[in-house]
């Protein structure tokens, strides 16, 4: 006799997910009103937006979350004709020109990581330093640092560094929760920094696709976020700066941290104990972590430099607009590749249609994210947000208010770029219309963005680092880093406080 399959959590949640997503469609068919073209439907524009973030909530499914959502908006919108507006909104946003920028500029970011992970450039520079490395605080110090230029991909950069890094650091007896600490601090703040950074390139995009009035008299929505929104990313800077602090001993271990290094002062193994995990009466057996990509023969430190450079190089030629700088400094690297013979016109090929293919969910929840998003702006989405709360913020509070009321929502499950993509156009507005700095406000809720991936239990970046550690459980990870991410947090809350009282 066959014995029948019990319903798991997982299950369960996925079960729910699917019902507030059902709820949403009859509650629609039978409730809302179907208005003629450029009316505005008032509170029903917020069920899109609740439905996405209670589906992903229970699911943890965002490309899924992203579809039902788009279709939930079309059906609003053109309710019985959602067969045919469904596909012709695809059609209308995909096919914008400034909405294929972005997606080109994604496609561009997959075939830089490519780039790396092919030649295995990237585990070449950082094994190249670990090898001058003579000290632990020195160890953790350089593992910090080599976030900065590998951030052109921030799982890349956490793969290469927890891979390459924390044996370097078991010889100084770091546990590995401190490794994957310094690692989670150190890969997405640099990307937010720097103009080769994956996810600010990829704010500058949401401004351009969202057709944001801000960024008038700026090259492109990354030029205004280069000038007017970087000075403002106080968490970013201040989880770096924790962790420079905490490497160098002026800030001290606590709780878990601090007993994960007692366990390896006494002999014990840097890696934390594991959980057993069983599901069905079977113990699971958990999946290898992904390695670093080798580095082929002829790889040397030229040729983790050269595309960098090259990057930056046509990026402030053409004014920070890296559909531009990303274009022609790959090709600049491919040549170089090629002459140094690391690789063959056939490996370029290869980066770039392997690299297109890496993007393409991110290209796919960006076609039903444009749906999503421009649907609720014909419908005065925004205009209702705003309108509503417009009363009960002022200019001195609203950055603070941003970040922490996101971050409350990004440690419950991380949206990571889809948040800015949903929440962008409403900060501007509320910014914009009681008089508060609009680029303080937006990186208050880059900030909380960046707090979710540093800190929820849902983060892929938490992941990868525990993956490329060792595959260390993410739950002792997280708690062990816990009251490192706070003190960075209440930092950047209290800068946000004064910066909106002061300026």
């Amino acid at each position: 006799m066959e014995r029948r399959p019990r319903w798991t959590k997982s299950k369960v949640k996925d079960m729910m997910g699917y019902l507030v997503v059902l709820a949403c469609f009859v509650a629609t068919a039978v409730f809302a009103p179907q208005l003629e073209e450029g009316a505005k439907y008032g509170i029903w524009t917020m069920l899109p937006p609740l439905c996405i973030f209670a589906f992903i909530l229970l699911t943890k499914k965002i490309l899924e979350g992203f579809f039902w959502t788009s279709l939930l908006a079309v059906f609003l919108r053109f309710r019985w004709n959602i067969l045919q507006g469904f596909v012709d909104q695809i059609f209308e946003n995909v096919t914008d020109w400034d909405n294929w920028w972005v997606i080109y500029l994604f496609l561009l970011g997959g075939a830089i990581t490519y780039l790396f992970k092919i030649s295995g450039a990237g585990t070449f520079f950082a094994r190249w330093i670990a090898k001058k490395i003579k000290n632990k605080k020195a160890a953790l110090f350089v593992t910090s640092l080599l976030g900065w230029p590998l951030c052109v991909d921030d799982y890349m950069s956490g793969l290469v560094l927890g891979n390459v890094m924390s044996p370097v650091l078991d010889e100084y007896g770091v546990p590995r929760e401190m490794a994957a600490y310094v690692i989670r601090a150190s890969v997405t703040a640099p990307a937010c920094i720097l103009p080769i950074g994956c996810w600010g390139i990829y704010v500058g995009a949401v401004f351009d696709m969202w057709k944001l009035n801000i960024v008038d008299g700026y090259a492109s929505g990354f030029g205004y976020y280069l000038a007017k929104v970087l000075p403002w990313l106080f968490f970013p800077f201040a989880v770096i700066l924790v962790c420079w602090l905490i490497i160098f001993g002026v800030i001290p271990m606590f709780g878990k941290m601090k007993r994960a290094y007692k366990r390896v002062e006494d002999g014990g193994s840097p890696f934390p104990p594991k959980e057993i995990h069983v599901a069905d009466g079977e113990i699971v057996k958990e999946e290898e972590p992904e390695k670093a990509p080798e580095p082929r023969k002829r790889v040397n430190i030229s040729h983790f430099i050269v595309p960098i450079v090259a990057i930056f190089a046509f990026g402030y030629i053409f004014e920070w607009d890296m559909a531009y700088g990303i274009t022609w400094g790959l090709l600049a690297s491919f040549l170089y590749y090629c002459i140094t013979g690391v690789f063959t016109t056939d490996d370029a090929k290869n980066v770039v249609t392997d690299g297109f293919g890496y993007m393409s969910q991110m290209c796919i929840m960006m076609g039903f994210g444009l749906v999503l998003c421009n649907n609720l702006d014909a419908m005065g989405f925004v205009d209702f947000v705003v309108g509503s709360v417009q009363g009960f913020v002022t200019p001195a509070f609203l950055p603070l208010i941003i970040f922490f009321a996101f971050s409350c929502t990004e440690i419950l499950v991380t949206f990571n770029y889809t948040l800015y993509l949903i929440a962008m156009p409403i900060v501007v507005a509320l910014a914009q219309g009681c008089g508060a700095n609009v680029g303080m406000c937006i990186g208050a809720l880059v900030s909380s963005g960046v707090f979710g991936y540093c800190l929820a239990f849902s983060s892929d970046g938490g992941m990868i680092a525990c993956g490329s550690c060792g595959n260390i459980d993410i739950y002792e990870q997280n708690t062990s880093q816990y009251i490192f991410m706070l003190i960075a947090w209440v930092l950047a809350a209290v800068g946000y406080l004064v910066c909106g009282f002061v300026l």
